[in-house]
């Protein structure tokens, strides 16, 4: 079975795209550029760019010293009453679901999950649409508490998680762990991607990118195609405008693009622009009448849940056989092949 390389073979600036090298608790760059490790995690910003959401800005503060926090759960974004319940939580023995994990899952996994939020059953791991992974690269762009790195994982990839909030890393680790998965987790941005060049066979993300800003979104393409080999595989799940559901919401929102950690919506001709700088673009149906809805949750779901996750199901088994339906699902993938 192919191994994961270790960190020190694949870890690269941020800033210049230098290899980094371990320095005890630190990683350090050629130019000298010295980045910090928390509880073990490479914590690799680019020291100049501004940051994305407020975790974000939290995690550069605690990985400085500037917030004493032991849990790193100031990075999470979530209320001071879940704080105090992720704290109890780790003083609990023999847990069957991580107390990050279950505060933040509906953050994670959408508002069909807010009635599972300190009441999960099991980790919620969905099923990846790549297949036969034979120890393939792959970098999880947003991974959170890590249920993409483990889905990949269980298909055979060598995932890479990376997210900007320290807590969410510290807990895919944990997650990873507890269910026997290898992998590796860095706190970073996805615009400045601490990776070296040529090395990645995939790069996924899922429900993320579309909270960033178009020019956000160009930095994210600009990076992923440094890391990624030729021939490699980009697979990046967005919001299309046309989807009736995203039609609705961006419409109460006055049509206009967002701000902050807003979702923004693309057309297929926008995401095919942004990403066909990297190669051949494939649209993929992911989902209806919502943004993340997973078939693999149905049993944790209530019932009217599942009837929807079930038409969703229904009409993306479609695909292929309805021209043109691609362009009313609300969630799509975009599936981009590197040139050669």
């Amino acid at each position: 079975m192919p191994e994961l390389p270790p960190l020190d073979e694949l870890l690269a600036c941020p800033v210049d795209g230098t290899p980094l090298i371990r320095a005890g608790e630190e990683w350090v760059s050629a130019a000298g550029r010295r980045y910090p490790t928390i509880h073990g995690i490479p914590v690799l910003f680019h020291p100049d760019s501004g940051n994305t959401m407020d975790p974000m800005a939290k995690s550069r503060a605690i990985a400085s010293g500037a917030i004493d926090d032991p849990y790193c759960i100031d990075s999470l974004g979530i209320t001071e009453a879940q704080k105090q319940r992720v704290e109890a939580g780790f003083r609990e023995l023999n847990r069957q679901v991580d107390p990050v994990v279950e505060q933040i899952i509906a953050a994670t996994c959408g508002n069909l999950y807010r009635g599972l939020v300190g009441n999960l059953p099991r980790y919620p791991i969905p099923h990846f649409r790549l297949k036969s992974g034979a120890g393939r690269l792959l970098v999880d762009l947003g991974c959170n508490w890590g249920r993409w790195c483990v889905a990949a994982a269980r298909e055979g990839f060598l995932p890479i998680g990376i997210d900007p909030q320290i807590g969410a890393v510290l807990a895919a680790r944990r997650v990873a762990q507890q269910l026997g998965v290898k992998a590796h987790f860095i706190c970073a941005d996805a615009r400045h991607l601490p990776l070296r060049r040529g090395l990645v066979d995939v790069v996924f993300s899922y429900s993320v990118i579309q909270h960033l800003s178009r020019e956000d979104v160009a930095q994210v393409v600009e990076t992923s195609q440094r890391v990624m080999k030729s021939g490699a595989c980009l697979l990046v799940q967005m919001p299309n405008v046309m989807g009736p559901r995203c039609l609705y919401q961006w419409a109460r929102r006055g049509f206009n693009d967002g701000t902050s950690f807003n979702v923004r919506y693309w057309s297929l001709g926008q995401l095919r622009k942004a990403f066909g700088k990297i190669g051949h673009i494939d649209f993929e149906i992911d989902c209806f009448f919502g943004i993340g809805l997973q078939p693999s949750d149905a049993d944790i779901m209530p019932a009217k849940w599942r009837l929807l996750l079930q038409a969703s199901e229904w009409l993306r088994r479609l695909e292929g056989r309805v021209p043109g339906l691609a362009r009313l699902a609300d969630s799509v993938y975009v599936n981009v092949r590197k040139k050669a």
